[in-house]
């Protein structure tokens, strides 16, 4: 079969995903992708648990099932401005989902795939077979895109549609394999089920091909035959850089109507409402002044895995060098907790408690690896001179918690804006990435993002250390290496990159601003990707 994307014959898509379509990596992948088919004239089939899916503009339809997951309910309707049509079906789960990493979903009881019973994923494998069985009114399908490896594929695996005629693809998300296969037998044997079933494996860095094939080295051979490499991407229609540094106050000034609009009218959606902080998200980001203070954001999830304890545990050295910097923090997760404790153990200069917070948090009860103290171990012993404990902890005492703001969860919308307004973005993951599509997304709002060199992560890194060699290289930046200098040559990094940019005109700052966003016109934009994945078709 022939097929001419972009132009020629419509295509059949459909898009299986379990989760949501905003928030996590994977979740904005799929978003991503089934905007971009639409734009393209293809048809898509989207079946995940989205509950505000008429906020989208390229889904036209919304379906609910029935607690059988029978009969298909239309329940939203709207036109869309793209050739191609997408309809959403919500399989009834009877309010269980299971997830690789806990948090908290309205509606829904919520349990890690670990903990689960066999029992319940088997009620949860046939809730979404059948909805996927009776929401396909069509008969033929080009392309099924299955998300991760459990349990997406093994539903469609066992599903009654006859695929003679379209080909079955997984996209190899790393918290599947990192925090459920790799610690579960069952889980491990339902992900073979999987790999036996699709015609094509798609990894988002070479990276986690690796990663994949080490762990399921019984199936190199298998996997090998299957696998493709296609990067995530960014919307470069969202994420942009400033035209110039005059645009910034003119840019948050409207980002803050916006989102006081957005909460006195209710609009807000049920995602960003669960994970709001209890603190206003609007007074905090008002209190910062984005044209004269150095802000460095950090947006993800508010996970021990992503290395956010290391940049608190930096930030005081960071502000001894730069008095005016602010650390933007913008996300949801459950160890927050932890992050705030050690704020305040540094904000009223509590070394004892600060100390024992970064050597044995799974003493005090906070759900944090204990193999992680290592990433202190210099910093721990550098606190034991005198002199650079005192400076330490007298920069932090009574101004830390005014230099880290921490908001809840933004969509994109907003998110975008205060990216491109920051002077520095940093990513210190200490857990296997499948990719850094943090990285591209600062990159293409035009801001040089800082990441741990590990994993997925070092292909973005590699990419900018290349492209920005001529204007970085004097710095001689430390290689952020997962040791236990860690902490200090992140603090070292940041500091010395905000005094670059203090020496730089506007105009040079533009030049950077440019050439980052350049950057991903060139390899990341979802154009380039989508057509990646519609060409296997070809192939």
């Amino acid at each position: 079969m022939h097929i001419i994307y972009g132009g020629g014959k419509s295509m059949q898509i459909a898009m299986v995903h379990g989760y949501f379509l905003n928030g996590t990596g994977s979740n904005l992948l799929v978003q991503n992708l089934c905007r971009e088919f639409c734009k393209m004239g293809h048809d898509v089939r989207l079946f995940c648990q989205e509950s505000d899916g008429y906020q989208f503009d390229f889904i036209e339809k919304v379906y609910d099932f029935d607690v059988k997951n029978t009969i298909p309910t239309l329940v939203h309707q709207k036109e869309t401005p793209y050739r191609g049509k997408c309809f959403l079906f919500r399989p009834n789960l009877n309010s269980f989902l299971p997830v690789f990493v806990y948090d908290r979903y309205t509606g829904y009881r919520v349990k890690p795939f670990i903990n689960c019973t066999q029992k319940e994923l088997e009620n949860y494998l046939n809730a979404n077979k059948n909805a996927f069985n009776n929401g396909l009114e069509i008969d033929e399908l080009d392309i099924i895109i299955s998300n991760h490896t459990i349990m997406q594929p093994v539903y469609i695996a066992r599903s009654s549609y006859n695929r003679q005629r379209s080909i079955h693809v997984m996209i190899m998300h790393g918290s599947c394999l990192n925090f459920a296969v790799r610690k579960s037998k069952l889980l491990q044997t339902y992900a073979e089920e999987g790999i036996f079933d699709v015609d094509k494996i798609i990894f988002i860095s070479n990276y986690s091909k690796e990663e994949f094939i080490s762990f399921f080295d019984w199936e190199k051979n298998r996997i090998l035959k299957k696998a493709v490499i296609i990067p995530g991407g960014v919307d470069l229609n969202q994420f942009q850089p400033l035209n110039n540094c005059e645009e910034k106050k003119i840019k948050i000034t409207n980002t803050l109507k916006k989102l006081t609009q957005e909460r006195s009218s209710s609009v807000a959606n049920s995602f960003e409402v669960i994970n709001r902080t209890k603190d206003s998200t609007i007074k905090k980001l008002s209190d910062i002044d984005f044209e004269k203070d150095e802000v460095v954001i950090y947006f993800g999830k508010y996970l021990w895995t992503k290395g956010i304890h290391l940049l608190i545990a930096a930030a005081p050295i960071i502000m001894q060098k730069s008095r005016n910097v602010r650390f933007l923090f913008v996300g949801f997760g459950s160890s927050l907790s932890y992050f705030e404790a050690m704020i305040n153990a540094l904000h009223n200069r509590n070394r004892v408690e600060f100390i024992h917070l970064i050597k044995h948090p799974v003493q005090l009860g906070y759900e944090v690896d204990q193999t992680t103290v290592s990433y202190f171990d210099s910093l721990i012993k550098r606190l034991e001179e005198p002199s650079f404990a005192d400076d330490y902890f007298s920069t932090a005492e009574n101004k830390i918690k005014k230099a880290i703001v921490i908001v809840g969860y933004l969509g994109h919308e907003h998110l975008n804006t205060l990216i491109a307004c920051s002077e520095l973005m940093v990513a210190p993951s200490i857990f296997p990435e499948a990719f850094g599509l943090v990285g591209i997304e600062a990159l293409a709002s035009g801001i040089i993002p800082v990441q741990t060199d590990q994993s997925g992560f070092s292909e973005v890194v590699n990419v900018c250390q290349t492209e920005f060699a001529d204007e970085l290289g004097h710095l001689n930046l430390k290689e952020l290496q997962l040791d236990d200098h860690l902490v200090e040559n992140l603090g070292l990094n940041i500091s010395a990159l905000l005094g670059y940019y203090r020496t730089l005109s506007p105009a040079k700052k533009q030049v950077i601003r440019k050439k980052a966003h350049q950057i991903c016109v060139d390899h990341y934009s979802w154009e380039i990707i989508a057509k990646q994945y519609l060409k296997m078709l070809n192939d």
